[in-house]
């Protein structure tokens, strides 16, 4: 208990002092507006860094999340995800992104995401994918140095913010949802719906220029696994995986995966990039960890007996997780942080 408090402790600490640092770093100087996945052209993630000076940051995003590294945090709450149920007011669009992504933009009425241990109330903006061109890869994120065939992303941004342009460039301005897919038998019927409109955006138009198409909306509720509300997931602090890298995203990476057929995941594959070739592979390989530490809201399966010789500092039950207990020393630091944190980049907005 002590070990996992002060593991925690660290970890608080660690992320201040690189989220401070993040803060100033000078703005890009020689960015380009052009970047994709392929190496062997000069503008593919190898080189995002020579463009992009974010991109060879410290808390760079994906990376592979090492599960016997995880840190259980007790006092890491649950989402409340009953904003993804709204419909009413709420406009969808889906974008062939640039030849990068298949992602369906949110306007209208705010969908609003909740709790997690959030600084705030975080605005869904839009939501997209990246997948492989085999089953053995496509996710950003890895498990144990295992990736899914299929990652999904849906981006939040502080609400105060106007838009995602904004929020970007601020402390925690970010929060990402994760969620990676598993091939299954069977359609997963939930993403019928979606997929069936994919051929309108088949190709990109004037081969960098994005192609849209406004479709029927729907509850985003039903496209996640079941039972949101104890859903359990990965906890870091990191970054855009995208160029220009900003390091202000508040990554939350889920436990469980959501299932998808290899006939529904052709249909992703079936699209085309800027180079009229099929989009795949669109994903950043994983990057260095450093100093961050991973933690988790999922309860190890096994916990050790506490033995006579080991103290327990300043424990108080929670009601969030029947039957854990956190450590108040812990939680004040995190609380500490926070307000730290949120006074800083409130002083700099």
């Amino acid at each position: 208990m002590i070990v996992m408090e002060l593991s925690l402790q660290r970890f608080y600490i660690t992320s201040v002092l690189i989220l401070l640092s993040s803060m100033l770093t000078a703005v890009n100087a020689y960015a380009v507006d052009y970047w994709n996945y392929d190496n062997s052209g000069g503008y593919g993630p190898d080189k995002w860094s020579e463009y992009y000076s974010d991109c060879a940051g410290m808390m760079q995003s994906p990376i592979d999340i090492n599960t016997t590294d995880v840190l259980y945090d007790p006092d890491l709450a649950y989402f409340d995800f009953s904003g993804y149920n709204l419909t009413n007011g709420v406009d969808l669009t889906l974008v062939n992104k640039g030849g990068h992504t298949a992602e369906v933009l949110y306007t209208g009425k705010e969908v609003l995401l909740k709790g997690g241990n959030l600084p705030a109330d975080y605005r869904l903006v839009q939501f997209h994918f990246h997948w492989g061109s085999t089953n053995t890869t496509g996710s950003e994120h890895a498990m144990d140095g295992m990736h899914a065939p299929m990652e999904l992303h849906l981006v939040h941004i502080q609400s105060r913010f106007s838009n995602a342009s904004v929020a970007q460039l601020k402390p925690f301005g970010l929060a990402v949802l994760g969620f990676l897919f598993e091939i299954s038998p069977e359609n997963n019927t939930k993403y019928d719906e979606l997929l069936s409109q994919f051929y309108k955006i088949q190709t990109v138009v004037n081969n960098t220029q994005d192609n849209e198409t406004e479709i029927g909306t729907f509850s985003l509720y039903e496209l996640l696994p079941e039972n949101l509300d104890k859903l359990d997931f990965y906890r870091y602090f990191g970054s855009l995986t995208t160029p220009p890298c900003y390091e202000s995203v508040i990554w939350s990476v889920a436990t469980e995966k959501i299932p998808i057929s290899e006939y529904q995941l052709n249909i992703f594959r079936s699209l085309y990039d800027d180079q009229h070739q099929h989009l795949k592979d669109d994903f950043r390989p994983v990057q260095n960890i450093d100093k961050r530490t991973v933690t988790t809201t999922k309860e190890p399966a096994v916990t050790e007996p506490m033995s006579s010789t080991q103290v327990t500092v300043f424990q108080c039950p929670t009601t969030e997780k029947p039957g854990n207990s956190a450590s108040f020393l812990v939680g004040q630091n995190l609380n500490v942080v926070l307000v730290l944190l949120l006074t800083i980049f409130k002083v700099l907005s």
